[in-house]
Order: structure tokens, then C-alpha cells, then sequence
């Protein structure tokens, strides 16, 4: 580990407390000009490092700052957000990474501060100014088979709600197939693209999309004011460099799932959450709607729905909404 890399992490470690120079040239092993100088990158890689003669340095506790180092340095993870760019604002996470990143290693991971052109389901278009939510796209280069590919979204579903309940303090539900919920307040989009070999049919990478609204954004337009939802309105809003490094830690144990074939662990993980079985929906597909009951999820974590006449249908796209 760089010293700079091993610097922030002792003072995420200890943040808001003091440390001094010689206390972390001890504990890491290194000379105070070797610490200085770290101090002096990270200050110049935007984190807010203050510091005292004689008492020492320290991040600030209210630092909101999101950079690379910060996030990286809160990091659980062998291989994703490893590699990590951070930028002020771009038009979306997802379509950035595609024009320009695709050459990047698996793992690799993109955010922005704020969207001006943010992309969800259905090509659906929104903005987020800075300091409403947190914006990455993770790219993978998978070696899973190509009928697995659809669980890497719900691996995504399910490392949201994780780092949600353990950064914000309540416990978030999952409406089928990606959708985190409070109180049947949408908190999070997910969009996954994938990328196919003309000649060989595999998907050569993944682009994994994720937005979560951490307070409410004041450019929603009013039909989304009724069906958004923020962390703010229902637990602590936490720092975005914690929140963005729980979710990239959280997201790389449940596609290591995936990876290990134990997908039935990550689809148990999924189904504790989810908020639809055993209740009436509304089915939505491009042919029309019709009303059902939710019954189940099946291994490939497709939805099961019965239907006025009693047919139980398996539903692997499109949408529900359900009745509260």
C-alpha cells in the first residue's frame, strides 16, 4: 500500500480524532517527511485534512469530500473500485463509461458528483445536481455464462439495500427486478448494459449503473416528486465517500456469488427483501397491463405471477407496480 493510501486510511479510521505525525510514522513504519508529503497529496487529491502543530492531523468529521482516495480507502474489495475515477459532473455515469472507459480494467469504476444527462430504465432522462445522491458505474469483463448475466443486477439491488441499511440505519425493501424502496419511495436506479461480441455472441463487459438519492433533488418535475424517495427522509444521510465504498464492497461479494455458483445464495439474499410476493400487482409489458398475484421467485429470479384466470406466468422483463 502507497504511504498516502495507508495515511488516509489511518485517518478514515480515526476521523474527526487527531493524529499526529510521528504517532502515524510510527505506525506505519515510515519517516514524518514521508507522512508531510502524503499529507500534502491527499490535500491536493481535494480532501479536507486539517492540521494542528503539536496536536496533529485529521479529516474533518462533517467532510462530505468524495475523491478517489477517499472512497478507496474505505474499500473492501480485491478488485472493484480498485481502479477509480471521480469527476465533478459528466452527462451519465453509464454512457461516459462506454464512450471512453471501456478499455479499463474489471472493476474499474466511474462517479460523478452530479449528472446532467442521467440515464434510467426505458430511456428515461434525468439530472442530479451535486450533493443529492451518489452516481457510479462499475465495469466488469465477465467470465460468467450468458444466461447468468441477469443476476449481476440483482446483485446490484441487493449490495444497495446493504449498504443503505448499514450506512443510513433503516432497512430498505427490493420491488422486482431492481428497485430499493422505503415506504414504497423509490431510492435508487439501477441500469445495466451490456456489451456483445459480434462474432461470438459473449458479452465482453458489463457497465453497472448505480444512482442513489441521498436528499431530496429539487429538479425532480412533480410526477417523480410522488414516487422518489431519499435517505434523508428516512434515516442519516451518510458521507458519500462512506456510502459510495459500501456499495462497491457490498457489490463485489454478492458477484463473487455469481461467480463461485452460488447464485441460490445471492437469489435467498434477494428474496428476503423483495416486497411484492404475496401481494397484488399490476403487470406492465409492452402488450398492455393486467392485475395478478405475486406467488414466488423462481431460480433464475424471475418473477412468478398468477393471473385472473388463475395461470401462473413467469415474468423475466418488464415491470410491476404495486398496490398500496
Amino acid at each position: 500500500m502507497a504511504v498516502k493510501d495507508a495515511v488516509l486510511r489511518a485517518l478514515e479510521q480515526a476521523r474527526g480524532e487527531r493524529l499526529s505525525g510521528g504517532m502515524l510514522a510510527e505506525r506505519l513504519g515510515v519517516s514524518r517527511a514521508a507522512v508531510h508529503k502524503a499529507i500534502g497529496v491527499l490535500r491536493s487529491e481535494g480532501l479536507a485534512i486539517d492540521g494542528v502543530p503539536g496536536e496533529g492531523y485529521r479529516l474533518a468529521p462533517d467532510d462530505d469530500s468524495l475523491t478517489a482516495a477517499g472512497v478507496q480507502a474505505l474499500l473492501d474489495t480485491d478488485f472493484v473500485g480498485r481502479d477509480m475515477l471521480v469527476v465533478p459532473s459528466l452527462t451519465s455515469t453509464n454512457t461516459v463509461l462506454k464512450e471512453r472507459y471501456l478499455h479499463r480494467p474489471h472493476g474499474f469504476t466511474l462517479l460523478a458528483e452530479a449528472q446532467t444527462g442521467g440515464r434510467g430504465r426505458l430511456g428515461r432522462s434525468f439530472s442530479a445536481p451535486a450533493g443529492t445522491g451518489v452516481y457510479q458505474t462499475i465495469l466488469l469483463h465477465p467470465s460468467l455464462p450468458l444466461s447468468h448475466i441477469q443476476f449481476v443486477t440483482i446483485a446490484a439491488a441487493v449490495a444497495v439495500a446493504e449498504a443503505i441499511e448499514r450506512t443510513a440505519d433503516f432497512c430498505p425493501q427490493i420491488k422486482w427486478v431492481n428497485d430499493v424502496l422505503m415506504h414504497g419511495r423509490k431510492l435508487c436506479g439501477i441500469l445495466t448494459e451490456a456489451t456483445i461480441e459480434g462474432e461470438t455472441g459473449t458479452v465482453s463487459s458489463l457497465v453497472v449503473g448505480i444512482g442513489v438519492n441521498l436528499r431530496p433533488n429539487p429538479a425532480w418535475p412533480e410526477e417523480v416528486r410522488q414516487v422518489a424517495g431519499a435517505l434523508s427522509e428516512f434515516g442519516a444521510v451518510p458521507r458519500r465517500a462512506a456510502f459510495a465504498a459500501a456499495v462497491l464492497s457490498r457489490f463485489e461479494r454478492a458477484y463473487a456469488l455469481l461467480e463461485s455458483g452460488r447464485e441460490a445464495e445471492l437469489l435467498d439474499r434477494y428474496r428476503s427483501r423483495l416486497c411484492c410476493i404475496g401481494r397484488p400487482v399490476t403487470v406492465i409489458t409492452p402488450a398492455g397491463k393486467y392485475q395478478a398475484d405475486c406467488t414466488g421467485l423462481d431460480g433464475n429470479g424471475h418473477l412468478l405471477v398468477r393471473d385472473a384466470q388463475g395461470a401462473v406466468r413467469t415474468l423475466s422483463s418488464g415491470e410491476i407496480s404495486i398496490r398500496l
